[in-house]
């Protein structure tokens, strides 16, 4: 009999066979993986990214590849650092990434200059009117994404941009309970110990489609920059097949800062028990985890994000007064049938003192039940392991000491806790601050 472990949902089951039954498959090259992985740390940590609603530094780092070949002297230096590869080698990434299409990814990059501008990259002439570049957004992220990062007009000299949409669906649909709470009985569901966060709760719907969406959930009083950090740890032992479902770490109690475990008694079908995952001593599992709908939209100064100011000289080299903006619009959703992203990123260079885009950023916080970090990981081929899509999911009450204290209360009087959230809910129901 030998264990084997799912590598996309963490199940494990015993199977009959000897070794020659089995075929052994080579672990893929992770390294485009890792470099986009330390990339949007990096942009985190400098950028204050940390609760950002949602963001694709996948995007901004295939951008800057599809260009670094060009970027010459110091400036070639500090991108590589900042890539986290050779120039020449993200460059032949990138046109990889785009020449291997993904079963549920799409992927695009466009580039356009004016008539008399010199540049080294590949371009269509002249650039677009805004009304084109719109459409060129639609097109690329199958409608999700309506109008293009940036505004031209007749002094931009140089656009270049990057679309990536994705839009996994669920093996099975996850059960409603209320208008914006999701339960999910199957699938990835465990809880790790991590060196940023200490104990974190993982929840991974089950895909198909080639992309991991989990969502990770640490104790409230954990800064939101060592929950991406625990975020990465959590990837990357899902990526070496050491994240296994229904299983809690060793030491932790039956209650924590967002799990309870207790055993009950419960109706069941025959066949539905013997599907059920068993703990260390045999018991049967059954495992819940609760998810909220949400959505997330945002429109991103990516002006002074790592490697944009090398990237952007090296487009217009015989206009080095030439100013660079770069923006991305990116927008999110994740509901009972699967999970919707798209984000598109945009470069220009205007040959004029910079012209600053103004724009009004709406926040979208619809967590209901607590804050936690998702990040969409592609699966197969070139993207093997690219972290695509990322998004910080406030708590409830974001910004509402009442609600952090309600969760550190539950921990000591679960009751005292239900009541006073009971209570509160009532009130804000009389205000109509909630439906």
């Amino acid at each position: 009999m030998w264990t084997v472990e799912c590598l996309t949902c963490g199940q494990r089951d015993e199977v009959e066979g000897e070794p020659a039954d089995f075929t052994s498959v080579p672990m893929p090259d992770r390294t485009v993986a890792r470099a986009i992985t330390q990339y949007a740390a990096r942009c985190r940590e400098e950028l204050g990214q940390a609760i950002a609603p949602v963001v694709s530094h996948a995007g901004l780092w295939l951008l800057m590849a599809t260009v670094a070949e060009h970027v010459s002297g110091d400036d070639r230096v500090t991108l590589e650092q900042t890539l986290g590869i050779p120039a020449d080698e993200a460059s032949a990434v990138a046109r990889r990434l785009l020449a291997e299409p993904h079963p549920t990814l799409a992927a695009a990059v466009g580039a356009w200059a004016a008539d008399d501008v010199t540049t080294p990259v590949d371009v269509e002439r002249p650039v677009p009117d805004q009304m084109a570049l719109d459409a060129w957004a639609s097109q690329h992220t199958r409608g999700l994404i309506d109008s293009f990062p940036l505004q031209v007009d007749e002094l931009t000299r140089v656009v270049l941009a990057t679309a990536l949409v994705l839009e996994p669906r669920w093996t099975e649909s996850l059960v409603t309970e209320g208008s914006r709470v999701l339960k999910l009985h199957g699938g990835l569901q465990t809880i790790v110990e991590t060196t940023a966060a200490g104990p974190v709760v993982v929840a991974k719907p089950q895909s198909e489609d080639g992309i991991d969406v989990v969502s990770v959930r640490a104790h409230p009083r954990v800064p939101p920059s060592q929950v991406w950090q625990a975020v990465d740890e959590v990837v990357a032992m899902l990526d070496d097949g050491a994240l296994w479902h229904a299983e809690i770490a060793d030491g932790l109690p039956e209650r924590g800062h967002s799990w309870r475990a207790a055993t009950v008694r419960r109706d069941l079908l025959a066949s539905e028990l013997q599907r059920l995952p068993t703990d260390a001593e045999g018991q049967p599992q059954l495992w819940t985890s609760r998810l909220p709908v949400w959505s997330a939209q945002d429109s991103i100064d990516l002006g002074s994000a790592p490697g944009v100011a090398q990237v952007g000289s090296a487009l217009t080299p015989e206009e080095p007064a030439a100013a660079t903006n770069c923006r991305q619009v990116v927008r999110a959703e994740f509901d009972a049938e699967g999970f919707k992203a798209a984000a598109v990123t945009a470069m220009d260079r205007v040959g004029s003192a910079p012209e600053f885009v103004k724009a009004r950023v709406r926040r979208v916080d619809l967590d209901l039940r607590g804050s936690h970090a998702v990040v969409a990981v592609a699966r197969g081929g070139a993207w093997e392991g690219v972290p695509l899509v990322s998004a910080w999911v406030p708590g409830p009450n974001y910004m509402d000491s009442d609600g952090e204290a309600l969760e550190l209360l539950a921990e000591t009087d679960p009751d005292e806790a239900a009541a006073l959230s009971a209570y509160k809910e009532a009130r804000m129901r009389e205000r109509g601050e909630i439906v």
